[in-house]
């Protein structure tokens, strides 16, 4: 097609030498038509070729172990990569902040931050003047924390 727009251009060119402008406008309308549908086939063949390179992808590219140890920052602490880990010595029934020690040294950011958070409000109720009062100025967070089960009774004992 875009080599018949060429004849037609040529053509063109050859009335506009001659000085039939009328003649010169007909055909390079014509040329522009055919340009014009050549370049929309061209478009439409690049989108049939994405869709199928699309296609070709696999769903799930595997990584590559290299450009991931590229990415990788040791000093980066902001990362919580596995954050909640527990380890295999993990008393199921018991809270975080009441786990063995050598089990809260091995556990994970996650739920090192939640005995701490416990602790915190086993303190917070054994400082309070009265029950009462600790329980009307807990947050529902710290109520929870205290709702746990066995926590006060070993928490206390551990401590």
């Amino acid at each position: 097609m875009r080599e018949e727009a060429g004849v037609l251009l040529a053509q063109a060119e050859g009335a506009l030498g001659e000085g039939d402008t009328e003649k010169f406008t007909k055909i390079a309308d014509d040329a522009r038509g055919v340009m014009d549908k050549a370049d929309g086939i061209d478009a439409a063949a690049k989108q049939l070729n994405a869709l199928k390179g699309d296609f070709r992808q696999p769903a799930q590219s595997v990584p590559i172990a290299s450009k991931d140890v590229a990415v990788y920052d040791a000093e980066d602490t902001g990362s919580r990569n596995k954050a909640s880990y527990k380890p295999s010595s993990w008393v199921k029934s018991l809270p975080a902040a009441a786990q063995p020690m050598w089990v809260q040294e091995k556990m994970g950011v996650t739920e090192k931050e939640h005995a701490q958070f416990q602790t915190d409000t086993f303190v917070k109720w054994l400082r309070s003047p009265s029950d009462d009062v600790f329980w009307k100025t807990a947050s529902l967070d710290e109520v929870k924390a205290m709702q746990e089960d066995k926590f006060v009774s070993l928490t206390s004992v551990t401590m």
